[in-house]
């Protein structure tokens, strides 16, 4: 992009379980030049934004509806939510969760803006969280539906690990020694290997194997 040159706005859709709880984000969003909120979800769209209370079997029909119309990204912004719903809705395909206590217009543009170019993040609180919940549920599936847990190679490892700690590909890249390209092609693999949807339940997982 040519210096000088503003930075193109990211496409989001907004869907709440209530017209108040969308309509209020959609606006909160709608001013921000970062942001260009779209009537429509499809493949030009890269992040959706699902508004609900807690997570809760509507809230999970929510995010899954928007993964089956064509969502890459999820974003969940909630008022409430526990350790155990933070599980389950990583393990539904949320890439990131914003308290709605804490949805500030800057919060969200910088979630959405994580969503798109890193595929989702948690929070370091959030992350302490889920950490408590698997360490708590040691034994049992925390990937969606289907996964099996079985053997990483030393560099899937360490990679997943190193994700897990909030590191982008370029700086993982040069702390292994390798390409970039090789850092992404890695991380792919095992996303697509382990069922997994994005970061967030790459970090998750990583978790859930004691790399972290």
């Amino acid at each position: 992009m040519p210096e000088g040159m503003p930075a193109a706005r990211i496409p989001v859709y907004v869907r709440g379980l209530d017209l108040v709880s969308e309509s209020g984000v959609s606006a909160m969003l709608r001013p921000r030049p970062e942001v260009l909120i779209s009537d429509n979800l499809d493949n030009r769209v890269p992040v959706a934004v699902a508004v609900a209370d807690v997570v809760d079997d509507a809230t999970l029909g929510l995010v899954r509806e928007l993964h089956a119309r064509g969502a890459r990204h999820v974003l969940l912004i909630v008022t409430t939510i526990d350790d155990n719903g933070l599980l389950t809705a990583i393990a539904a395909g949320v890439c990131g969760v914003v308290s709605r206590a804490e949805a500030t217009p800057e919060r969200l543009v910088r979630a959405i803006r994580n969503a798109r170019d890193k595929g989702g993040v948690l929070s370091p609180r959030l992350v302490g969280q889920l950490m408590t919940q698997v360490y708590r549920l040691q034994n049992q599936v925390l990937a969606p539906r289907g996964i099996q847990v079985s053997g990483l190679s030393q560099r899937e490892s360490e990679v997943l690990r190193l994700i897990a700690l909030g590191m982008e590909v370029s700086e993982i890249a040069e702390k292994l020694s390798y390409s970039e390209r090789t850092i992404k092609n890695t991380l792919h693999d095992v996303l697509s290997r382990f069922q997994m949807k994005n970061r967030t339940q790459a970090v998750a997982f990583a978790i859930r194997e004691g790399l972290i």
